[in-house]
Parts: C-alpha cells; structure tokens; sequence
C-alpha cells in the first residue's frame, strides 16, 4: 500500500502548502482512494504535484461530517463523475463548534447527501475484500475533552455531539491490517478495539489525527490524559502514524513513549507499507 498526504496542516517542505485538515491518497492492489478531501481546493494543487489523477480514484472515504475532512467535496465531484463516495448518513446533519457562546458551523453541503455518486453508509459497511468501513463506537474511554465543544442539530435542536457520524477504514491487504481515522472523536482506544475485533486479529498500522488539540481554543489535552492513551498504545506491535488534530505537544509525548513505532505525516510525505 502506498499513501501520498495531499492535505495536513503542516508540510515537509515550501513546496506543498499546508491546511488544517486531512486529505490521504491510497493506492491498494484494487483501488485509488481518497480518505478525505480537506476543506478546500488545496487537495487538487497538491494532487498535481504528488503525480495523484483525481479523475482515476475509484473510492472516496469522508470520515465525518466536518468541514476540514470534506469540505472539499464540491469540488472533488466536478473533477471526477465516477468514483463512488462513502459518507456515514449522519455526517450530513448540521454540525457545529461553541466558541464564546455563539455556534459556529463546522459541518459539509448537506445538498450533495442524495448525489448520485454518494453511498450512505451506516454503522459498518464492506466496501470491497479487505476494505471495511465502520462507525458506531460504542465505549469512550480516555476520550479528548475538546469534544465537548462540538454539537450536532437533530430534528431542530442542538445536542453535544456523539461522533456517530464518525467512520473509520480498515484495510487488509497480504500480511498488513490498516486502520485509517480522520479525527478519532471516539477515541483511539477504542476505535482501535473495535477495528480489532472486527477483523479478529491484531493491527499492524494505525493512521490518523488523534484529536488532542483544540484549533479553536489553541489548547492541548493535558499531559495525564496523552500519557494514559501512550501507555495503552505500548503494550502491542502495532506503528503509528499520526497527523492533523494531533498537536505537536501531544505528539511529543506520544513520541517519547511509543520512540520509532510514532510517526508524523505532513502534506507532501508518502508512506509504503
């Protein structure tokens, strides 16, 4: 497998600029895929520089239902007429982030839930042999406290959000087993179980944002809560490559208690695995 970053908010060189938000091409044996699109039309710029046809990916992932992981979904149609795009069919419900008091949108173009080429999915969806999409994770252990600052609007009222919009990948291809995450709202922990018990054996490699930085308030998760979630990510085999909603304090923390199995993906790194 390999991964080209299209979208991060950092950069491994002035070459690729950089956004907040995640945007991953992955090549399989079967497929050209898009795990998120990014907020903006950075995605296609960098696309063309990494070599990365939009118009040949076959497959769309959008993780959830914020604007910095499918914002940039307008655009992705009006390049590329046949891929079918994945979405959790709550993802399109209004979405928002509290800041001073007022509720700020954060959510994607709700009109484009009934395009022709999305395919709501709901809490588990097989996509393909070796490809699984699943939401719905349950247990929230060691979960970011920043989340308490999202909601999400149902039958006209605003409520904390649960994150069920949320949709993780997982990928088996020869002797490797993939986890990708956009945000892991629903906590790392516990995503990374549920993807275990859903393919019944151990994860090779995890790949995503952790969610332990707030963009809105610049504020990091504390460091009892980042050394718990290092802690349990020690006790296995399993290397990790983390980005975006991370933050760089955390990832520091991370790096120092997991060494050479925690790794940074900036816009413009390929990964082959």
């Amino acid at each position: 497998m390999r991964l080209k970053v299209l979208v991060e908010n950092t950069s491994v060189s002035p070459e690729y600029k950089a956004k907040h938000g995640i945007c991953f091409y992955i090549e399989t044996g079967a497929h050209k895929m898009l795990f998120d699109l990014g907020p903006n039309e950075l995605f296609l710029r960098n696309a063309e520089k990494m070599g990365v046809d939009i118009a040949a990916v076959d497959t769309v992932v959008i993780s959830h239902g914020h604007n910095d992981h499918g914002g940039a979904l307008p655009l992705f149609l009006e390049k590329n007429h046949t891929a079918k795009v994945y979405v959790q069919e709550r993802a399109f419900d209004k979405h928002y982030t509290k800041v001073l008091g007022f509720y700020a949108n954060v959510g994607i173009d709700a009109t484009l839930k009934h395009h022709p080429q999305v395919v709501l999915t709901k809490d588990r969806a097989v996509m393909d042999d070796g490809l699984v999409l699943f939401s719905g994770v349950e247990a929230k252990e060691l979960c970011s406290v920043s989340n308490r600052a999202l909601y999400t609007k149902r039958g006209g009222r605003i409520f904390p959000d649960d994150f069920s919009h949320e949709q993780n990948l997982v990928i088996t291809e020869g002797d490797k087993r993939i986890l990708i995450a956009g945000c892991s709202h629903a906590g790392i922990i516990n995503i990374k179980r549920e993807a275990e018990h859903i393919i019944d054996g151990k994860l090779t490699h995890v790949i995503g944002g952790l969610h332990l930085y707030n963009p809105v308030t610049k504020k990091q998760e504390s460091d009892v809560l980042v050394q718990a979630i290092a802690g349990r990510l020690t006790g296995d085999d399993t290397s990790y490559y983390t980005c975006h909603c991370t933050g760089q304090k955390a990832f520091g923390i991370l790096k120092e208690g997991l060494s050479d199995r925690m790794c940074y993906l900036a816009t413009g790194a390929v990964l082959e695995l």
